[in-house]
């Protein structure tokens, strides 16, 4: 063997009824000129899981078990990067599962022209059914291939929500972690600080992994204002990130759209198809509109030239129209957009 090539890191927590399907697809995986290893984090779960993980570390010496006091995902994370071996690291949830052949696929497009950061395509399952979907196309807009990181920020025009491949001694070289004082938006937080820094960025067509989109996902219609408040706290992290390594990422459209997206999907978008209005949503969307990088983000998307954009539909009724308002607003066109009543 020559050595491991990709390392899953698996961060888990009380998820013992979704884990054996996902470790069953890690047991699949194969590399013909390498290995792979699956660094498996319990996260102080209180129901079977660290039993789960310990029988499967026995059956496949690949495994590597790390059980650790309950300390949040991205405290989980950050301990599977410290211990994984691989040249590349994939942070894989433990509700979701991997293609059959994904590490063919990463082995085969990263071998040679070892990018930085590697996105590849992903599915989309809703819990209960078979059938997928793709979930947001990484190269709808940008040819596959690998990209000066320059590049790719000129020819993107969005950031794909879909999990992405990094190059170990990249994020090491960097000091890229996961920071373990947000509560939302780690994902996204973690691929900024890791671009604005990457020499390198590669786009797959291939599909490797399918995201299992849970019946609770974000369907609680118990609103927090200082939970979801707290993507707030997000923004400024990552508009740290791009203001110390890549100012000039701050004109780029992909970067504004995700953003925008990251913050409007916590204060407004997660409840319009699950509740009416509710004061707390209110006290939400003012919270954020109050902010002056949100604000920011509000006026770029409500000037000229994207008159047709979704984005400027939502930033017009979050910046003008009162809470209320522009919440029932953006309720009626999800309503249109997805032709089905959400009551």
């Amino acid at each position: 063997m020559a050595g491991v090539f990709v390392s899953y890191i698996v961060p888990c927590y009380n998820i013992q009824a979704y884990l054996p399907k996902c470790l069953e697809s890690l047991h699949k995986q194969q590399i013909p000129e390498g290995d792979v290893e699956f660094v498996l984090v319990n996260d102080g779960s209180t129901d079977g899981t660290l039993a789960i993980l310990r029988q499967f570390a026995a059956q496949d010496n690949r495994a590597v078990v790390i059980d650790q006091p309950n300390q949040g995902v991205c405290a989980a994370r950050n301990h599977g990067l410290a211990v994984a071996k691989g040249t590349y690291v994939f942070f894989l949830d433990g509700d979701d599962w991997l293609a059959d052949n994904a590490s063919e696929v990463i082995f085969r497009f990263c071998r040679d022209s070892a990018p930085d950061i590697a996105l590849f395509n992903n599915y989309k399952i809703q819990e209960g059914k078979t059938e997928g979907e793709v979930w947001i196309d990484c190269t709808r807009h940008i040819a596959p291939g690998v990209y000066p990181q320059r590049t790719y920020l000129e020819k993107t025009r969005y950031f794909p929500i879909s999990f992405k491949l990094y190059r170990r001694a990249f994020l090491l070289d960097h000091q890229v972690g996961f920071d373990e004082q947000l509560v939302a938006g780690e994902l996204y937080t973690f691929f900024i600080h890791a671009l604005v820094q990457a020499q390198t960025v590669g786009i797959s067509p291939e599909f490797v992994m399918y995201y299992l989109k849970r019946k609770g996902d974000s369907a609680t219609t118990a609103i927090s204002v200082e939970r979801d408040g707290a993507v707030i706290d997000t923004l400024h992290v990552v508009n740290g990130y791009v203001q110390r390594f890549c100012p000039q990422l701050r004109e780029k459209r992909a970067y504004l759209t995700s953003s925008f997206w990251l913050v409007t999907s916590f204060a407004v978008i997660k409840y319009v198809g699950r509740t009416r209005y509710r004061k707390e949503i209110g006290q939400l969307m003012d919270k954020v509109r109050a902010d002056e990088d949100y604000r920011t983000l509000l006026q770029y998307f409500t000037g000229k030239g994207l008159s047709r954009s979704k984005h400027t539909l939502l930033a017009l009724a979050i910046r003008f129209l009162p809470p209320r308002a522009a919440y029932f607003l953006i309720r009626q066109y999800y309503k249109l957009a997805t032709r089905k009543n959400i009551d």
